[in-house]
Parts: structure tokens; C-alpha cells; sequence
């Protein structure tokens, strides 16, 4: 009764629950080298909006956003805590300004050279300089998400729901991102999966996903991970669809963001070969 319930629910909600929205790194090189052509892009692919990789730049990306009718669902920005005076941009306070009204969720990466990746006794660093972003934030009605990645202080899910509770502010929270949950958890990915979505649901403002291989001993050891834990959606013999279905399951709504850092392919080739099979999940969703 329960699984039924929840495909009633399925087939009651339209896509606007969970809008895909394409990384940075999918559009962005050479020949995709202006804001326009990067929109342009994604609109034609049929994604609802993208991701920004940093402030510089920002008025061009959101009047190309607003010329085809996408969003800017979030921005990667960055938190040094060897700097814990001045750890973030001093024009973030700007930056709030130009996104208040949105609906953009900044998302941030915190990274240090001075402590160890996970260090818990950092938290009394940390912990206030998220609070001081969060409080700016919330001035101008923005939520904000801090983004574990591999190697840099806040790098699992575990940490992101440690350091989020402990700041304790309604308008923070993180992103569950899937080539870098792999690649932290390696081979106990699988059974930790479950779990840690459950404990997330309450804290989590945004996904990302990919296509991807379940990790094994020969991939951990390779000396490029990415290579196997970001392809093209649809790709790998990871089970993304059950993936974003346990998501959804436990209540998550919200937008969701295509990964797809040194993908090897033309940019419309494979954003082409991810649009199709996201389409594939939400039709199965919705059977």
C-alpha cells in the first residue's frame, strides 16, 4: 500500500518538482565561450535552466537566463576557511542582491590547505562562517546549500549533515552529489545509500546525478575516478534511476543538476544522450 501510494503521488506531480538543470562544466569551453551560446544550448536540449560557476560574469548569465526563459538554479562559490576573516568574496553581499526574487540557491564549496578534509574539530571554525553567509543570505530570502566534493574540508554527506545541523539556520542546507558520494564512500557507497538519504531529506535543497559505475577496487585505484563515476546520464552500470527514485521516495523535491565534468564528447551529443534518458526516468516514474 505504501510503494502504491507513492506512484499516485508520482503521477499527481508534474516535472516542475524536479527541474533539470545542467552543470556548468556541460556547457562551458572554447567554443561555448559567452553566456549566450551557453544558454542557447541548454534551451535548445530542453534543460530548465543551469548552474554558474563562480560571480564573475554574473549580470551577462542571468540576462541571457532571462532572454530564453531559464533559470539560474544555482552558483558555485567558494569558502576558504584558511581565511576565516575574509573566507568568502567580499562582493557576495552583491551577489545576494542580483538574486534576490529568483529562486537561485548558492551552493558552496569549502575548501582549506591549513586542516584535514573531515576535521572535526574545525567545526568551531566553520560552523560561524556558515552562519554569517546563511544570516547575509536570508536578508535577501535566499537559501544557500553547502556542496561536499572529494578532498576539500566538507567532502561526504556525513560531513555536509554534521556542519549543517550545528549551524542551525533554517535557509541552510546541502546537495547530495553522486560521483563525489562514490567516490568517498567507495565500495560501502551501496549499503550506506539508503541511510544517508533518509538522514538528508530534512536538509536537502538540491541533488546531482550522472551516468556512472558502481565503484570497484580497479576504479578507487585508477588514477582518474571521473572517468567512471561521470558519464552521461543513461551510461555506466550504476543504477541512477533507483538512485533518483530513493530521492523521491523519501520526499525530496527539488531541482536536480546534471554533472558532467571531463566528459569526452561534444557538448550536444552527450547533453542530447542525458536529456533522453531523463525523460526515460520520469515516463517510468510515472507508470
Amino acid at each position: 500500500m505504501l510503494f502504491a501510494g507513492y506512484i499516485l503521488q508520482l503521477k499527481a506531480q508534474s516535472n516542475k518538482h524536479y527541474p533539470l538543470f545542467a552543470f556548468n562544466n556541460a556547457v562551458a569551453d572554447a567554443q561555448y565561450d559567452t553566456p549566450e551560446k551557453q544558454v542557447a544550448l541548454i534551451k535548445s536540449i530542453g534543460f530548465a535552466g543551469m548552474e554558474k560557476e563562480g560571480i564573475n560574469g554574473l549580470t551577462e548569465t542571468l540576462q541571457a537566463l532571462d532572454k530564453h526563459d531559464l533559470k539560474l538554479f544555482t552558483i558555485y562559490i567558494n569558502i576558504n576557511l584558511d581565511n576565516p576573516e575574509q573566507p568568502y568574496d567580499q562582493n557576495l553581499e552583491n551577489v545576494f542582491k542580483l538574486l534576490k526574487g529568483r529562486g537561485t540557491m548558492p551552493w558552496f564549496y569549502v575548501t582549506s590547505s591549513k586542516f584535514k578534509s573531515s576535521s572535526v574539530e574545525t567545526d568551531i571554525i566553520a560552523v560561524p562562517i556558515l552562519q554569517r553567509v546563511a544570516d547575509l543570505a536570508a536578508q535577501y530570502r535566499l537559501k544557500i546549500m553547502v556542496y561536499p566534493h572529494q578532498n576539500y574540508w566538507i567532502e561526504s554527506v556525513d560531513d555536509a549533515l554534521r556542519v549543517v545541523k550545528k549551524a542551525d539556520r533554517k535557509n541552510l542546507g546541502f546537495t547530495f552529489n553522486l560521483c563525489h558520494f562514490l567516490a568517498v564512500e567507495g565500495l560501502k557507497a551501496d549499503e550506506k545509500f539508503t541511510s544517508l538519504v533518509e538522514q538528508s531529506i530534512p536538509y536537502l535543497f538540491a541533488i546531482s546525478l550522472n551516468g556512472a559505475d558502481y565503484p570497484t577496487k580497479e576504479i578507487l585505484r585508477s588514477q582518474n575516478v571521473w572517468n567512471s563515476f561521470i558519464q552521461p546520464l543513461g551510461s555506466g552500470n550504476y543504477n541512477t534511476f533507483k538512485y533518483l527514485e530513493t530521492f523521491i521516495s523519501k520526499g525530496f523535491k527539488g531541482p536536480v543538476g546534471l554533472q558532467c565534468y571531463n566528459i569526452n564528447k561534444e557538448k550536444p551529443v552527450h547533453l542530447k544522450e542525458s536529456i533522453i534518458a531523463w525523460k526515460d526516468y520520469m515516463n517510468r516514474m510515472k507508470k
